[in-house]
């Protein structure tokens, strides 16, 4: 099978690594390229990512949106399948263990214009849009990466107790793509561990850094996902677990 990424980069190459194995995975960054080449299946891999979003609204709509809508319109001409990573922060975090039809309502652009890129896909037909919560690995810059990255660096963490998620890092992220993808799956499905607070989070982190955690209380959130579709695929994401491949991701340097 010829399956199509849109860059080069952290999450794409995670990915190819895992389905190169038995697929031929290829790079199409226009629309061109993605008619030329006539993959079976696109995965949206290139984004503006959640840190530089809110510094440049204007690129994340380019590229989260604009961008993605167009590599999807020359796929859906040649029947291709539509993989688009999307975000938990389509969401306000006002109720928590969301489902796949719960209302959006992004609180910035970065969840925004993710939301839109989605939308428009699905519009599209033959498509299978992932929600994912929190991402991240050693380098990717999402929302824990200022978390990770003051971990690396020794520093104390202070972290809300009030403050609820899913996450799920880029390696059992493609490891996830590829069941699902090989098992046919469509539609939108939420891709994300148990229930955690960022204070469990910057605890699970200690195991792996060391560094001291001090709890704080702030206002209440919650954007946990609810993964009961995901697991009716035989998968169940554990969030300490994927804190912990940290340290394979280190040893690595990864």
């Amino acid at each position: 099978m010829k399956i199509a990424v849109t860059d080069e980069g952290e999450i794409a190459k995670t990915i190819a690594m895992l389905l190169g194995k038995d697929n031929e995975v290829i790079v199409v960054d226009n629309a061109f390229k993605v008619i030329r080449e006539k993959p079976e299946i696109v995965i949206h891999t290139y984004e503006i990512p959640l840190i530089e979003s809110i510094k440049n609204p204007s690129l994340a709509w380019t590229f989260n949106t604009w961008y993605a809508i167009n590599i999807a319109r020359a796929a859906s001409k040649i029947g291709s399948l539509n993989v688009f990573l999307s975000t938990f922060l389509i969401y306000d975090g006002k109720r928590g263990f969301y489902k796949e039809h719960n209302t959006p309502n992004p609180l910035n652009y970065y969840g925004l214009s993710k939301l839109v890129g989605e939308t428009s896909i699905i519009s599209l037909g033959n498509y299978l849009i992932l929600r994912l919560g929190a991402l991240f690995s050693l380098r990717y810059r999402g929302f824990l990466y200022p978390f990770i990255k003051s971990a690396l660096k020794g520093k104390i963490l202070k972290c809300n107790k009030n403050f609820y998620l899913s996450i799920v890092n880029t390696i059992t992220l493609a490891k996830t793509i590829k069941v699902l993808i090989e098992r046919d799956a469509r539609g939108v499905i939420n891709i994300g561990s148990n229930r955690i607070s960022m204070y469990d989070l910057c605890n699970y982190l200690s195991e792996v850094f060391g560094n001291e955690v001090v709890e704080i209380s702030n206002g209440e959130r919650d954007f946990s996902l609810d993964d009961w579709l995901l697991r009716t695929y035989n998968i169940k994401i554990n969030a300490r677990e994927n804190i912990l491949d940290l340290i394979e991701h280190k040893l690595l340097n990864y």
